[in-house]
């Protein structure tokens, strides 16, 4: 295709995120351009052994789009999910609440999935569609915007024009620092440290959040007998941890989680990455939406960075698409209003949510626990209270997108 052919859209970025709006896209009519900085093969070892939680209206998402294939994408179904906690490093695991699947009639909240397959499978379903021009290695230099489109520079001297620009360019967004967007940011001072492990026993689909004083530690089931986790932790405590040899940091590992998993081994390297709060104040600018990690970036703990992301794939999809049958100008300020109207709500509610159980569970004060953990009872011994939060882990809560139903 020419590059200098005007596009309906344009999308800077070519992530799971990027690449997934513009097969919804493409899914509606659209012609798109994407274009990412990074090579297919440098985005793919980038995210070697990274792992998600997907939520169920985010499987719907994938299942519209005919990207979903359980076998295929070595999918593993979360059927319960336990929360524990200890206050001291040689304590006893203390049970708070255990969640399960609603019915045997219901599709499980969540599933877990591997970076390499789901991207294997965006990279096929982008390369097979007409309607998707993919620009690699190419990186975005400059925008100019006007009261009818914007025009995209490339870094190889080329240009294209489109009405609007969507931008999925990661947390640190090199859009948003040139626009001078204003971020909410906080710094929790903690690190993550992820990884996949084997184990000996089966897991049994069943995920495991423990609150541990220093911060979460979540345990998470892969396909076969293999499990992911994310150890969340103050900052000096996980550079010592994560400088150990896999074999002394398996053992700090065992030391918290017990005998959930039994024989661990490392299934690659470990890796560590600072956690913080971010998110734009307002998601549009002059015909450009921000979507996935570069409007916003949330503690992992709850598991929702990936979902959240979707979630804005799925509304901007639909708002986009039916301006287009009213004959509507995409990148135009009432539309692009619409959809940060639309997701300012959600946006807000999960960082706050977020942030306010990280704070509450990393955090070993005396008054906090005890609240924490009564509160934890309550939800426990309330089917009403259960079946709220895995509607919410499933995603169903709100005006769904159609891509979401």
């Amino acid at each position: 295709m020419d590059r200098f052919k005007k596009r309906e859209v344009v999308i800077a970025g070519a992530g799971l995120i990027g690449s997934t709006m513009a097969l919804a896209l493409a899914s509606r009519g659209f012609e798109v351009t994407v274009i990412d900085e990074s090579s297919e093969e440098d985005r793919i070892k980038r995210n070697n052994g990274r792992t998600y939680a997907l939520s169920r209206s985010s499987k719907n998402l994938l299942k519209n789009l005919d990207l979903w294939d359980p076998k295929k994408l070595n999918v593993s179904p979360i059927k319960k999910i336990i929360l524990s906690a200890k206050n001291q490093t040689k304590e006893n695991m203390r049970h708070l609440v255990e969640f399960r699947t609603e019915n045997n009639m219901t599709d499980p909240s969540s599933y877990m999935i591997e970076d390499w397959y789901l991207r294997a499978e965006l990279i096929e379903k982008l390369k097979k569609n007409k309607r998707i021009q993919l620009i690699n290695s190419t990186k975005v230099l400059n925008d100019e915007t006007d009261n009818y489109e914007t025009k995209v520079m490339f870094s190889d001297g080329s240009s294209t024009r489109s009405p609007i620009l969507i931008i999925s360019d990661g947390r640190e967004s090199g859009f948003a620092k040139r626009l001078e967007k204003r971020v909410f940011r906080k710094n929790y001072h903690q690190a993550a440290i992820v990884g996949n492990i084997a184990h000996e026993n089966d897991h049994k689909c069943t995920a495991h959040q423990l609150f541990l004083p220093g911060g979460p530690l979540a345990i998470l089931p892969l396909a076969g007998k293999r499990s992911t986790f994310v150890w969340s932790l103050p900052q000096e405590r996980g550079n010592i941890l994560s400088r150990l040899r896999n074999l002394e940091f398996l053992n700090h590992l065992k030391d918290q989680i017990g005998d959930t998993l039994i024989n661990l081994s490392l299934i690659q390297e470990k890796k560590m990455f600072p956690l913080y709060l971010k998110f734009l104040r307002k998601s549009v600018n002059d015909r450009k939406v921000f979507i996935g990690d570069s409007a916003q970036s949330i503690h992992p703990l709850a598991g929702q960075g990936l979902n959240v992301g979707l979630r804005d794939v799925a509304t901007l999809a639909d708002i986009l698409s039916k301006g287009k049958k009213l004959g509507l100008d995409l990148g135009s300020a009432d539309l692009l209003g619409e959809y940060d109207s639309w997701r300012s709500f959600d946006r807000i509610s999960l960082v706050t949510y977020t942030d306010l159980i990280n704070t509450l569970f990393s955090n070993n004060n005396f008054y906090l626990r005890t609240f924490r953990e009564f509160g934890m009872n309550v939800i426990d011994n309330s089917r009403v209270f259960k079946n709220f939060f895995i509607k919410e882990a499933a995603g169903e809560y709100g005006t769904l997108p159609e891509l979401l139903q």
